[in-house]
């Protein structure tokens, strides 16, 4: 029989597993297929073909998190760009991003959108505008990841490294 890799979470819980890539930098910010922004956060790795369940030839961080659909990145008072803005001001405002450091990982709404606070006063925020579910995931360093699935917060292990107990046999 299969083995669940597929967890129910609570707010509370997301704030603890997402705690640990607080502090760190957003190395590189790049725009995937269509409107997917991916933050790759803490050191860089050389892309391989595929990596979990991406594939991609941009260097992988420590953790990511991406972005499927719409997205905004705000400022104090306003919306500096997002995923329906012309392609030159996004690709500057990805390019600003990067360098920041992550100061907060959160969820707001009913529905779980993510917003991500960042060293320079920036938040970068999801937000769904079509039928389903928001769309995003934070790939976390144990490489177990973080998304929403029917309207709730899940925690998807199946990546995860396992460590083999000492003294086990193979």
């Amino acid at each position: 029989m299969a083995q669940a890799t597929q967890f129910p979470i609570t707010r509370s819980s997301f704030s603890e597993l997402v705690q640990p890539i607080l502090g760190w930098p957003l190395s590189l910010a790049w725009r995937g297929h269509g409107s997917a922004l991916f933050l790759e956060l803490g050191p860089l790795a050389r892309a391989s073909k595929r990596s979990g369940l991406r594939r991609s030839t941009h260097p992988r961080g420590a953790a990511t998190i991406m972005i499927e659909w719409s997205w905004r990145v705000e400022r104090a008072r306003s919306i500096e760009v997002g995923s329906f803005s012309s392609e030159r001001r996004i690709e500057a405002g990805i390019a600003r991003i990067g360098g920041s450091r992550i100061t907060a990982v959160d969820v707001a709404g009913r529905l779980p959108e993510l917003v991500v606070e960042l060293s320079d006063g920036r938040r970068i925020h999801s937000f769904m505008t079509a039928e389903g579910q928001p769309a995003w995931v934070v790939f976390l360093p144990d490489r177990s990841w973080i998304t929403v699935e029917r309207g709730a917060l899940v925690h998807d292990t199946q990546n995860v490294r396992r460590r083999r107990a000492t003294g086990s046999s193979a």
